[in-house]
């Protein structure tokens, strides 16, 4: 194994963060799970992590009803020590019981067990994997010492009966002292809290002439559950209509032979926006369902749907599903039939829609007008052109589209933008015809909604920030401005082409403290461990922009070419040293029982008796818009549909924190929470914690009631003052779906203060 390759292996088996400030009371968890997998032919069998899990694919082979076992291995989320003393840390595997690292001012300080790591080989790597130095701890007290870089290493520890582990460290440059020290006691044993959930993994079992099955599980350490599997052949494609059956029900697909359209309104007034047209868009031959999915036919394949022979009727199509829980129910109903069935994409659905729309239910101009309908793209303020288009961010974490036929000039082109978690819109089907999926086409059993990690403690530095010098958060799916953010855990921070320094406060709000200028800070939620969604007190930067600046929209984290960390002048200081500097906005506090002294009302956010918060939706094709009316005793949020359609998102007493947090509590005891900023353009944005749209963000301006814009554009929707003390929110008794997502950071032991 080459010396690369053991660093990389080590430092995904674990790795402990440390900060100049803070020793990090943190670590990332490993284990082992034995899945044992059966399979009624002979069959490949793969094992991958998905969002939220890390670790290494591992693949291997069945014969036909025969049971084999395979080991994965397990990376568990952060986990906090109980102790509460930084200097004392203990990896969770048994193997290493009795582990104590210590780092202080370039000393390393190890205490090893005598019997598992007696002869110890200790060595030092960099990040692109190159040794810096090495040497055996053979006696009960061993040194060894070396000059070495300021940086981010990696502390390798070998014993000579397998036992090993790893540490990562930032050394401030200079002499670097590792003393290692032999005990054969427990003592002092640091008790770990214990993880419970290393993440979700796929399985995959194939064999050729039989349709692949994918399902997901989530595997804890020690042997799992057996895995059968039920291979069956794919079913033939007639390049006809025919109907399919499952569990009892049955519903007909519609063959499309393929061609080439032009997407978009071609309508000579009334068009969306968002719908220009797109010249030369191919589809290939595919099939289309006639109506949207029934709840009966929910039912059949994942069952939970409620439903009666009165309202709703069973007959009915189902709405009640989120765009995962769509790519859920396609795979277990490809898993049951051996078809390949998933979700239409925009293009297909428009061109059934404009080609054969009287061969379909539901589609502008058919029998049985239906409602919205969700489609496989992202959403973009344009449509995706070329062959087969499913959008630049196939099978992304982001906004979908949905397509809404009601209102628009030619009754096809309508075009909505939609959160992924948000439920409502229905679901018809689609099927290749020729391949299995159209190219770039994420195969619906390999889609799940991203999942969290624990909360980390409040520290003043979010650990889920740091990138170090291998990878940055960059622009996402959808966004004004551009960002590119690195950062490194001890402090250093390059925004764009700015050095400076970074904190965050209450794992809410970023801030980046350039080594000259102003801070700003970016409202963030975490969506999973490499996608966020941030707002910001500055506008917009856009592309093009040299200096810190402003951004709105989504950021992902990706793996990039290896950057020089910047020397920052004047020295590092702490998070919480950069936190009182910035001033009260940035203060610790205990946001899980948020006190009184910390309840304020942002007077920035009062907008008077003759005007309201308007976003206006027209710019980017919208049907919908949205107001806010906020007065010091009532906070109102409406979604409006011109000519008079208003429904309530939030309303109630309100209270802000440090000028980030906004929480509204409807009297009967609903609760929105949101992130929210203020320009210096004026401009009002929120980033929604409210499980329908969780990282979906805003814009408002300042609108005079009877001006032209809401005239015009919203009508009596939302032209006039919001009525106060209404019924809560329509979401208010939707269980999770209409609850609040905020979970707040655990205050360090010695509290929030």
């Amino acid at each position: 194994m080459s010396t690369k390759t053991m660093f990389k292996t080590a430092l995904m088996a674990v790795t402990l963060m440390f900060s100049a400030a803070f020793a990090q009371q943190w670590i990332i968890t490993e284990s082992t799970a034995k899945v044992p997998v059966k399979a009624n032919v002979a069959a490949k069998v793969e094992f991958a992590p998905i969002t939220g899990a890390s670790g290494t694919p591992v693949e291997g082979n069945v014969t036909a009803d025969t049971e084999e076992e395979f080991n994965i291995g397990l990376y568990g989320g952060y986990v906090r020590l109980e102790d509460s003393d930084p200097t004392k840390v203990l990896y969770p595997r048994q193997t290493n019981a009795g582990v104590q690292v210590k780092y202080s001012r370039g000393n390393v300080y190890l205490n090893l067990p005598m019997q598992s790591y007696s002869n110890a080989v200790i060595s030092l790597y960099s990040l692109n994997g190159k040794l810096v130095f090495s040497g055996n701890a053979s006696t009960s007290k061993s040194i060894l010492s070396s000059n070495v870089p300021v940086g981010v290493y990696l502390l390798s520890v070998r014993g000579t009966k397998g036992n090993s582990f790893a540490r990562r460290l930032t050394h401030s440059g200079d002499k670097l002292n590792i003393n290692a020290e032999f005990t054969g006691g427990m003592d002092n044993v640091v008790v770990l809290n214990k993880v419970g959930d290393y993440g979700r993994w796929t399985i995959t079992v194939s064999a050729d002439g039989y349709f692949p099955q994918t399902r997901t599980i989530w595997p804890d350490e020690g042997t799992n559950p057996l895995q059968t599997f039920e291979l069956i052949r794919p079913a033939t494609k007639s390049k006809a209509d025919f109907t399919e059956t499952v569990g009892g029900k049955s519903f007909n697909m519609v063959y499309i032979p393929g061609g080439t359209f032009n997407i978009g309104c071609e309508k000579s007034s009334g068009c969306p926006a968002d719908a220009k047209v797109v010249n030369g868009v191919k589809v290939s031959n595919y099939y289309i369902g006639k109506a949207t999915v029934t709840t009966e036919l929910w039912n059949a394949v994942v069952g939970g749907a409620t439903c009666n022979n009165y309202y709703p009727k069973c007959t009915d199509p189902y709405g009640s599903m989120t765009w995962y829980d769509a790519m859920e129910f396609a795979c277990k109903l490809s898993q049951k039939t051996g078809r390949n069935y998933r979700m239409t994409t925009e293009a297909e659905w428009e061109y059934a829609a404009k080609n054969h729309v009287s061969k379909l239910s539901g589609i502008g101009g058919g029998t049985g007008m239906g409602g919205e309908e969700w489609a496989y793209n992202s959403w973009l303020s344009t449509h995706a052109g070329g062959d087969d288009p499913v959008g630049p961010s196939s099978g992304a974490y982001t906004q979908k589209t949905r397509r809404d036929p009601n209102g628009t000039a030619d009754n096809i082109t309508g075009r909505l933008i939609r959160s992924v978690e948000g439920i409502g819109p229905e679901l018809r089907l689609a099927l290749s015809a020729d391949t299995a999926y159209p190219p770039n086409y994420v195969s619906p059993c390999n889609l799940h909604m991203p999942k969290l990690g624990p909360e980390p403690v409040n520290t003043y530095r979010d650990p889920r920030w740091v990138t170090g010098s291998d990878a940055h958060w960059k622009t996402g799916s959808i966004a004004l401005g551009s960002f590119d953010l690195r950062v490194w855990d001890d402090g250093t921070a390059r925004l764009g082409s700015t050095n400076g320094q970074w904190f965050t406060s209450n794992n809410i709000a970023f801030v980046f403290v350039p080594s000259s200028g102003s801070v700003t800070k970016f409202a963030y939620i975490f969506l999973n461990e490499i996608e966020g969604s941030l707002i910001s007190d500055k506008a917009p930067c856009y592309y093009g922009c040299t200096s810190p600046g402003g951004y709105v929209g989504r950021i992902m984290k990706e793996s990039t070419t290896n950057y020089d960390k910047p020397t920052i002048s004047g020295g590092l200081k702490s998070g919480e040293e950069l936190a009182r500097a910035a001033g009260d906005d940035y203060k610790m506090v205990d946001m899980a029982n948020i006190p009184t002294t910390a309840r304020e009302k942002d007077s920035r956010l009062l907008d008077g008796p003759n005007q309201g918060w308007f976003q206006d939706n027209r710019t980017a094709g919208g049907v919908h818009h949205y107001r806010k009316d906020v007065d010091e005793d009532e906070f109102r949020f409406t979604v409006n549909q011109p000519p008079n359609t208003r429904t309530m998102l939030a309303n109630g007493s309100w209270f802000t924190v440090n000028n980030t947090f906004l929480r509204v509590t409807h009297k009967d005891g609903y609760v929105a929470d949101y992130l929210y900023a203020v320009d210096s353009d004026g401009t009002f944005y929120h980033n929604s914690f409210m499980a329908y749209e969780r990282g979906d963000f805003r814009m408002f301006k300042k609108t005079a009631n009877g001006s032209d814009v809401f005239n015009s554009t919203c009508q009596s929707a939302c032209s006039g003052e919001i009525p106060k003390n209404q019924d809560a929110s329509m979401y208010a008794n939707q269980g999770e779906t209409g609850k609040s997502t905020f979970v707040p950071a655990p205050c360090p032991k010695e509290g929030c203060n």
